[in-house]
């Protein structure tokens, strides 16, 4: 099971800076990447968990709200971590149409 916390798939702390964040990404890229060294290390799904975290953690009004709905999930359920993912990766945590429409504001009316 892919982690539901984005830091824990970075491995860094939740008050990490974006230069933190930007060298741990790429930290894990270089390990997990199949062109790598000789492919050592290659695990393109252990890849694509960093790929998504780092999509939202990079921009900050995306992280302000994954952030939101990361504290709403811990209040609710102190076992949110243990719950199974959906079926459709990557909108699992942003079920909320209000933080959809702060997202993708262009796209959504």
């Amino acid at each position: 099971m892919r982690a539901a916390d984005f830091y824990a798939a970075l491995g860094i702390d939740r008050a990490a800076t974006q230069e933190e964040i930007r060298r741990a990404f790429r930290r894990l890229v270089r390990d997990l990447h199949p062109d790598g060294p000789a492919g050592r290390g290659a695990d393109p799904e252990r890849l694509h968990e960093v790929l998504e975290a780092y999509s939202v953690l990079s921009h900050a009004d995306r992280r302000a709200v994954y952030d939101k709905a990361l504290r709403r999930a811990e209040a609710t359920s102190p076992l949110w971590v243990e719950f199974p993912r959906p079926s459709r990766p990557g909108w699992y945590v942003f079920d909320d149409p209000e933080m959809l429409r702060t997202l993708f504001h262009r796209w959504f009316p």
